[in-house]
């Protein structure tokens, strides 16, 4: 398809260089499938002495747990910097010690329920495993596929083209039997291969910093749902030293556009004071040891996760509530699928093959919808910006909440199969 002696071939090509895409580039390379990767490398946060920690960090499930070590990335993780969740207490309203839902990973038979790991410490061992195993690196935006994706698809008994024709920024030219996008929301590759997107805002903002606390946090996840959004403080690994705090905490408040900006003007003593005040002083007083940051909330869906040779992972395929913090978990199930899938064809067999990949989709379909459905659902029941016709009827939702809340409270059963979904 191509005259120019300059244009690359690549078995795969994978479009992000942020965790996900990472990861996939290196899953599917232990399969046999030696992947490109496209894209510059993403921002950052610098961690200096007055912002030691930084503010993006993941809860990784055990399962995302069991995908980073089958690449090779979990053990070079810097181990002083990651937290385990062994508990998880959730509360039906601000400020309470009452009616709590009761995790534990003992109970679950698990390791863990999750681990709390920053995304600098985890873009740097996946950047060394890529750098380790050699894989092509193209430091260029990748600007689309360079044919209409539906001329791709054979007429009835053609045969199909054994490349997708892909155009980078600088004018350079790839084709690879397989193109998976993992460029984020705002995904180039899905818009090319014209993959129908939908995506809405909720009406918040959720708000980042970390805190050292008074008392230990015990390696507990804590979270509080209510009318001022909803509030999850993650363990971190605490300071050492004479004199150290006994606790650290990352927060991450859901919280209507309002409120945020109330709490984004104040001092960080202001917003430690609030924020103590929230979780009714479980963890003693606060100290704000991070400036604040606020991201937008929003829902997005598409219309498939896969194209003529294009599968879509992460974000680029779903956006979700943080409220149950399993965005990084979602994408990196995707990888694990797309790999599982690919790794169980035919030896040299066609991994952009139409059959292989709607098996890909086929296995996301319902982890992907039973998340983003749980988590929207959670959301506008405990939405404090309902419409006035809905705000009538709050004493009522709000009273079967508490009767709901109560029967999970006291089902084991239940809060099991919760877990089971939680750590998959």
């Amino acid at each position: 398809m191509f005259s120019s002696p300059a244009a690359m071939r690549a078995d795969v090509a994978v479009v992000g260089r942020g965790a996900v895409g990472l990861a996939a580039a290196l899953a599917l390379s232990r399969i046999g499938l030696p992947a490109t990767l496209i894209g510059a490398p993403p921002p950052v946060d610098v961690v200096g002495e007055a912002d030691p920690w930084d503010l993006r960090v993941f809860a990784l499930s055990p399962a995302t747990r069991a995908l980073l070590e089958s690449i090779g990335v979990w053990h070079a993780l810097d181990a002083a910097r990651v937290a385990p969740v062994y508990d998880m207490r959730v509360f039906p309203a601000f400020g309470s010690d009452r009616d709590a839902l009761h995790f534990s990973a003992y109970e679950a038979r698990v390791e863990a329920l999750a681990w709390i790991v920053e995304q600098r410490n985890l873009l740097r061992v996946l950047g060394q495993a890529v750098r380790f195993a050699g894989l092509p690196i193209v430091d260029e935006r990748f600007d689309g596929i360079d044919a209409d994706p539906r001329a791709l698809q054979p007429a009835s008994g053609a045969v199909p083209e054994p490349t997708i024709p892909l155009r980078l920024e600088g004018g350079r030219r790839l084709s690879a039997r397989l193109l998976v996008g993992a460029d984020g929301a705002g995904s180039r590759v899905r818009e090319s291969a014209g993959l129908a997107w939908s995506v809405s805002d909720y009406p918040q903002r959720a708000l980042v910093a970390h805190f050292d606390t008074e008392r230990p946090h015990r390696d507990i996840a804590w979270q509080w749902f209510g009318r001022d959004g909803i509030l999850a403080l993650l363990p971190l690994p605490p300071a050492t030293g004479p004199g150290a705090p006994q606790g650290r905490v990352s927060m991450v408040w859901s919280v209507p556009h309002e409120l945020a900006d109330a709490l984004l003007a104040m001092t960080p003593g202001e917003l430690a004071a609030r924020v103590q005040q929230a979780a009714g002083s479980a963890l003693g007083a606060m100290t704000a040891i991070s400036r604040v940051q606020a991201f937008p909330l929003r829902l997005g869906r598409v219309g498939s996760m896969i194209g003529q040779r294009v599968a879509l992972v992460g974000d680029a395929a779903h956006l979700v509530h943080p409220l149950a913090g399993q965005g990084m978990n979602l994408g990196l199930g995707d990888v694990a699928a797309l790999a599982d899938v690919l790794r169980e064809r035919e030896r040299g067999s066609d991994p952009g093959d139409r059959l292989l990949l709607r098996r890909y989709a086929r296995a996301r379909a319902e982890p992907v919808a039973a998340m983003r459905g749980a988590t929207d659902a959670l959301q506008r029941l405990f939405d404090p910006t309902r419409t006035p016709a809905a705000a009538t009827l709050a004493p009522l939702v709000e009273s079967a909440v508490a009767l709901g809340w109560r029967a999970v409270a006291g089902s084991r059963w239940i809060k099991r199969q919760l877990v089971a979904q939680a750590v998959r």
